[in-house]
């Protein structure tokens, strides 16, 4: 079976701790577990998003990056919902194209 993809800016879930995750649409109706970041290695060279900020990851204290925009513009993620790394959650990060 081929890796689910997960886009930013939505929210997922999961029905087991060892099942995949799957969306759940705009809102999770609650606040949000976790917001999920890249890590700071995953970007290449001279490709950081043009407005980012920095953070370590709640699990495994790697730098991660984020757009702190999101952050204001989604009410279901609060200033303190915990920043996990990509790999932390699970999810294999797809290379920049």
């Amino acid at each position: 079976m081929a890796p689910r993809v997960v886009y930013g800016g939505g929210f997922y879930g999961r029905r087991t701790a060892s099942s995949p995750l799957e969306s759940v649409g705009p809102s999770p109706g609650r606040p949000a577990d976790a917001w999920i970041c890249r890590r700071l290695a995953d970007y290449p060279p001279g490709r950081l998003p043009p407005v980012w900020a920095g953070a370590s990851c709640s699990r495994c204290h790697a730098v991660i990056v984020y757009d702190p925009d999101t952050l204001r513009r989604t009410p279901d993620v609060r200033p303190d919902t915990p920043k996990v790394c990509m790999q932390c959650a699970g999810i294999q990060p797809l290379p920049f194209e």
